[in-house]
């Protein structure tokens, strides 16, 4: 897992200065009195992301990309949806739900769009060839965005200018309102009160991972060695993927792979080289030699080939996926943002993928937020000049995803938040299983920091910092653990019933990643983990209390190693560490399963975590009891204040590890 923070917005362009006049009193008083629809606390949030230094008024005859997003309906029985056909004992459950069916039951009404619509027309003056809905309907935009005045006249706010710490210059309003008849059909306006638009892009450079390479004469070992069944001789220090399949009981062999799908999502360049991937199959999997992952290109994403040293963690997640799950074809649903913006790399997004999973989400036409989302079409030179909106067809959609990267939830406005959760909810509707990881710095922030009181991240902060979107209930997020050294000291079979601890790994520089695990600022606990949770909560007493929200929805909901894959890296071997290899373990896992179940003429499994939470799948999975999880800086040194692992689930490792022979079992016994 990567931890990103993601700040891309279009250009602002300067138009002739024009004057907007106020709307006569009787237009105004058909839409409502005003409200104040968002504020924010401008000092505190600003000063908490760098953006505190004010410097002036945004001037008038600038261009905003105006964009309002319209409430859809029916977003209250999004939950009752989703568990009606994920509920292992609900009388519809494996009852997918169509993509049709989807849009008819969510679109926003059409008086949302009729209202909203006349409100730019009469109170903003905006002439009806400027207001666009877009194709979903989730979104009424003013085509080719609305000047400051026309904004400020319109949504009576002021907009200023900022400067980041790393010297950005970003617009922000401190609130807006809207007529009470409007404010009812309105999620949110963009831009407004988010963290702030860039008025220039700035270069970012790709973040390089903790990695450890051996020696240049290790390339000549046999890293496929051989370990007798049912060992794990040596995992501790080099897993290889003998080691997770002793770990995790994975003896079974697809046989639906026309018929199942598995995709890993990837937002960076420079993915993988093929002889990377021959070399490691050669060791592990030679019927794999020559095979790539399935190229799934998103917004122009595709496969470069540069300086060796800039191969990244993608190389060994395919490595590991592919074998596991050989012969089932793995998808590679590469986004091409990074690739095709000018200038260097960018951050990246969530949204491209499921923007081209579901058409109905896509936001070309006015859904994405620049604050977090590159814009598309890329109006920059050389910029990538379409936007893959429902680009993957039904028939090839994957069944399950793995994402290996992960956020901060503190970072992102609450409606984006709400959004995001919603569309992956939506997918879980469809059968997909969607899995994130946990994240590798336990309950901390980037470098281990945690959230003080006025929510920024610094040393002294001892508030738990939940990642995103292992925050969202819809979808499954994987821990971290790691062998212990006394299961792997023998040629036999050792590996007992609690061969695994906490993941927590000392890096050369003193600094410790391990499995993260946490409770949501923004989201409830959802009801098919209450019993687990709450069970947990009770044991932990008051340990921890007032360092998290004990009432949010709480991860992970399962874990497996993360802790020291031998893989193939620029033609050396290398040994890599953390949650993204957890994550497409499991989602191997997963594939497995719905292999199982579509050979039995059956659905796939969808949104798993009311069934993995169920008292039926209780054996299903390895406890984990044993280890800790990081904890804040500012918390009794470097490792003080984390998680423990104990009996049951636990914010640590989640349920445990998976034991794949039991699941494929409990599983195929569901309608």
């Amino acid at each position: 897992m990567k931890h990103f923070i993601v700040l891309f917005a279009g250009l602002l362009l300067p138009l002739v200065r024009r004057t907007t006049a106020s709307p006569a009193p009787h237009l105004q008083r058909r839409y409502g009195d005003l409200v104040v629809h968002e504020k924010r606390a401008f000092n505190d949030e600003l000063e908490a992301r760098g953006e505190s230094n004010l410097r002036r008024r945004l001037e008038s005859d600038v261009t905003l990309p105006l964009r309002i997003a319209l409430k859809q309906r029916n977003l209250d029985a999004l939950p009752e949806y989703l568990l009606s056909v994920s509920d292992p004992f609900s009388a519809s459950y494996g009852e997918h739900w169509t993509h049709e069916r989807i849009l008819e039951a969510f679109a926003p009404s059409p008086k949302a769009h009729e209202t909203v619509r006349s409100w730019l027309v009469d109170v903003g003056g905006f002439e009806e060839s400027r207001v666009s809905v877009s194709k979903n309907g989730g979104w009424v935009e003013v085509v080719g965005g609305a000047t400051v005045a026309e904004a400020e006249g319109l949504l009576k706010a002021e907009y200023h200018i900022f400067t980041r710490d790393e010297g950005d210059d970003v617009v922000g309003c401190q609130n807006y309102s809207l007529p009470a008849q409007v404010a009812e059909h309105v999620d949110f306006v963009v831009p407004t009160v988010q963290p702030g638009i860039k008025l220039v892009k700035s270069e970012k450079k790709r973040r390089s991972l903790a990695r450890r390479d051996l020696p240049v004469q290790a390339r000549d070992l046999n890293v496929g060695r051989a370990i007798p069944p049912g060992s794990l001789t040596g995992c501790d220090t080099a897993v290889v993927p003998a080691c997770l399949k002793t770990l995790y009981n994975m003896s079974y062999t697809p046989k639906a792979t026309d018929r199942n799908t598995f995709g890993i999502v990837s937002h960076y360049p420079l993915t993988y080289l093929q002889s990377d991937l021959d070399t490691f199959f050669g060791n592990f999997s030679p019927s794999l030699v020559g095979k790539s992952p399935t190229l799934v290109s998103i917004n122009g994403g595709g496969i470069e080939v540069g300086p060796t040293s800039d191969v990244g963690e993608d190389g060994w997640i395919l490595e590991y996926a592919m074998t596991l799950v050989a012969p089932q074809p793995v998808q590679l649903l590469q986004s091409g943002s990074a690739q095709t913006s000018v200038g260097g790399i960018t951050d990246i997004s969530f949204n491209e993928w499921l923007d081209a999973m579901d058409g109905s989400y896509c936001t070309s036409q006015g859904g994405d937020d620049f604050t977090y989302d590159p814009q598309l079409p890329n109006p920059f030179p050389g910029g990538f000049a379409d936007h893959s909106c429902g680009t993957i067809p039904n028939a090839t959609r994957p069944l399950v995803v793995s994402n290996s990267q992960a956020a901060h939830e503190y970072f992102f406005s609450e409606f984006y938040l709400k959004r995001q959760c919603n569309e992956f909810a939506k997918l879980g509707m469809m059968g997909v299983t969607i899995l994130y990881a946990a994240g590798n710095t336990g309950v901390a922030g980037q470098r281990g920091y945690c959230l003080d009181d006025n929510g920024s991240l610094n040393l002294n902060g001892t508030n738990f910092t939940p990642n995103w979107p292992a925050s969202c209930p819809w979808v499954t997020v994987v821990g971290g653990t790691q062998v212990k050294p006394s299961a792997a000291s023998s040629n036999t079979s050792t590996a007992g019933s609690h061969p695994e601890e906490v993941w927590n790994q000392d890096l050369t520089s003193g600094f410790f990643e391990s499995s993260g695990g946490g409770f949501s600022n923004h989201f409830d606990s959802p009801a098919y983990q209450h019993s687990a949770v709450q069970a947990y909560l009770k044991a932990l007493g008051k340990d921890g209390k007032g360092k998290f929200n004990a009432k949010g929805r709480a991860y992970p909901d399962l874990s497996a190693n993360a802790n020291m894959f031998v893989n193939i890296d620029n033609g050396a071997i290398s040994i890599d560490s953390g949650t993204s290899g957890a994550t497409p373990t499991v989602a191997s896992i997963i594939t497995l399963v719905n292999d199982a179940r579509i050979s039995a003429g059956k659905k796939p499994v969808g949104f798993i975590n009311p069934t993995i939470y169920s008292p039926a799948f209780a054996n299903a999975f390895n406890d984990i009891v044993d280890g800790t999880s990081q904890g804040c800086k500012g918390l009794q040194g470097d490792r003080g204040g984390g998680f423990k692992a104990t009996k049951g689930w636990d914010a640590a490792t989640g349920l445990g590890t998976p034991n794949l022979g039991v699941l494929i079992e409990k599983w195929l016994a569901l309608p």
